[in-house]
Formats: structure tokens, C-alpha cells, sequence
């Protein structure tokens, strides 16, 4: 045995130094090397059949051997992965493959940019104002007194007195109505603050978009059409649309939108929803036309806000909102 345990020693060896790459090395480690089928492991599992003076001299050369095979091994292994281009030995191919990390966009940053697309493409601006404003322009302009609930601190976040994080983006509309002559058509989207509990259906800080149309000669009629125009787009041509009476200190009259969907099922059937609110709007109350200088017995005009993650929701079938801001990328990625 210890002349084959030499045999099998020299042979082994010719062998690592004529291998040319790791795939070949790693057959020739389990050929004499391995646990079960290794030339030199079969030589240790006859030792049973000798003698018991033979026994140790015969395990001794077996162990030797095993331990200068295995080092002679690793030392080609060294030079073959050496010899390899650096792009080469970058990549360790007995690992399972990891997908590229790729970014996408929020699901109510989706909702937004596909809301601005359809606006944009009825003509109008996108406009912006600041998250930090005064109680003239979210309150006061607005037609909505300051002994009003809406402008307690229950509801507000301030910051000092008479300055405040906005509650919606209604402020966007007075900064542009001030700004600029009729005839306005804009869309502010942005962030808004409030003293929500952070549940399933709120949050104290949300994205929010608010539209301003104004001019001579703007009616009812407009904003029931356009409204309902957006709602088809976005939902589906299918989708039927209801304005139901309501009250918003900045629009009389005001009203709440709802739209009743048609969702396609799995197995291609067609399934009607129940009416579901999508957003508060109204015309413009003359008083905030007055508020900005504007001549309320010349120009008229309306005005919406919804949330757009509450539309996230409707659209995905989400039903609790802190599911979007909780960055669980296993429910986030679903939206790529």
C-alpha cells in the first residue's frame, strides 16, 4: 500500500502541473482528493484488511500524502487564478448570480407624473409655491377664517406665529393668481402637513395635487367636462363619473367627484366597481378672486385637490397607505 500511496502521490502531482484552469483542478481534487471516490481516501478505508503492526505505517504515509496533495493543489490553484485576465478573476462563478440593482420610481410619483401628463396635455402649467407659508395665504386668502377648524393647531403644524406648514397646496393658487393676469390654468402638485395620526388612511405629511382654472366665461359645464375628461383617461374610457354636493370654504358651489370604474378580471371578465371619491372641487368662490384683486364680476373659475397616494391606492389595490413609506423593497419592487 505505501507504494501505491506513492503511485498515486506522483501521479497526482504530474497531473496538477499539466492542469491549464480551475474547472480541471477541481475534477482532479475530487479524482484523489475527494471524501467518498478519492484514490487516497479508498487506500485509508482499506486499512481495516491490515495487520495491526501495519496499520500505523500505512496510515501515516496516507495522511502525509493527503496533506501534500492538498497543498500542491491549492499552489496551482493559486497560479492558474493568477494567470487569468483581472476581468476574469473578478467574477466567482460558483456563486449564484445577483440581479444589477435597479431604480424606479415611487408608485405615487407614478401617480403624479401620469396625472401631470393628462393636465399637461389639456393645457395646463405646473406651478410650485413653498412648504412653509403664512396664515394669509393658506387660511385668510382662501375664504377660510382663522377661527375656522381647519386653521386650529389641532389640524396645523406651526412654526411660530402667523407662520405654518401648509396644509394643502391651495396657497399655490393665491401666489399664482398674484402673480399673474388671467387667464390661469395650472396644476400644483406637492408636500402638505397636518396633525394626522399615521394609520392605514393617513399620514401627518402627503403628497397632494391641487388644479386653478380662471378666465372670462368659465362655467359650470367646464369643470364638470374636464373633470370628467381627466377621469376617463386616467381610469379607463369606461369609467362614469358623479359630482355629489358638498362645502369647501374657497368654492361655491362645491362639489365631491366620484368615478364608478370597470377593472378587467384575470380570466378577461368585466366587473363594475362601487362609486368611490377621488377628490373635492368646486367653482371659485368670488371672494378669493376679490382677495387677489381679481374682478370676481368678470372672471369666474374652478379648482380641485385630491391625494394622489390615496389614487396609488385605488389603482394597485392597496389598502393600507403606510405600506408606500415604509421602504419594504419586497412591496416597492412590484411596481417597477
Amino acid at each position: 500500500m505505501i507504494d501505491e500511496l506513492r503511485r498515486l502521490r506522483e501521479e497526482a502531482l504530474d497531473a496538477f502541473a499539466s492542469a491549464r484552469d480551475v474547472g480541471e483542478l477541481e475534477r482532479l481534487r475530487v479524482r484523489y482528493l475527494g471524501r467518498k471516490e478519492g484514490l487516497v481516501s479508498g487506500v485509508l478505508r482499506r486499512l481495516g484488511s491490515l495487520t495491526p503492526e501495519e496499520r500505523p505505517s500505512v496510515g501515516a504515509a496516507a495522511n502525509r500524502a493527503r496533506k501534500l496533495l492538498a497543498e500542491a493543489l491549492q499552489d496551482r490553484l493559486s497560479e492558474v487564478t493568477a494567470a487569468r485576465p483581472a476581468t476574469e478573476r473578478a467574477l466567482d462563478l460558483t456563486l449564484p448570480p445577483r440581479r444589477k440593482w435597479r431604480g424606479t420610481i415611487h408608485p405615487v410619483s407614478q401617480v403624479i407624473d401620469d396625472i401631470w401628463r393628462i393636465f399637461q396635455s389639456l393645457g395646463f402649467a405646473r406651478a410650485r409655491g413653498p412648504e412653509v407659508d403664512t396664515e394669509w395665504y393658506n387660511f385668510v386668502a382662501l375664504n377660510t377664517p382663522l377661527d375656522h377648524p381647519a386653521a386650529d393647531e389641532q389640524d396645523t403644524l406651526y412654526l411660530a406665529p402667523g407662520l405654518l406648514l401648509r396644509s394643502h397646496t391651495s396657497p399655490v393658487q393665491i401666489r399664482t393668481m398674484e402673480r399673474y393676469p388671467p387667464p390661469i390654468r395650472i396644476l400644483a402638485p406637492g408636500m402638505v402637513y397636518r396633525r394626522d395620526t399615521y394609520d392605514a388612511t393617513h399620514t401627518p405629511a402627503f403628497a397632494q395635487i391641487e388644479g386653478l382654472v380662471v378666465d372670462e366665461g368659465v362655467t359650470f359645464v367646464d369643470f364638470k367636462a374636464t373633470l370628467a375628461e381627466f377621469a376617463r383617461r386616467f381610469w379607463g374610457p369606461g369609467t362614469q363619473v358623479r359630482f355629489r354636493p358638498s362645502f369647501f370654504p374657497f368654492t361655491e358651489p362645491s362639489a365631491e367627484v366620484d368615478v364608478k370604474r370597470v377593472i378587467v378580471r384575470e380570466d378577461g371578465r368585466e366587473e363594475e366597481t362601487d362609486w368611490i371619491e377621488i377628490m373635492g372641487a368646486g367653482m371659485v368662490d368670488p371672494a378669493v378672486l376679490d382677495n387677489v384683486g381679481y374682478d370676481s364680476e368678470r372672471y369666474t373659475g374652478w379648482a380641485f385637490g385630491m391625494g394622489p397616494a390615496r389614487v396609488a391606492m385605488l389603482r394597485h389595490g392597496v389598502r393600507d397607505l403606510r405600506l408606500f413609506y415604509e421602504n419594504d423593497m419586497r412591496f416597492l419592487g412590484q411596481f417597477t
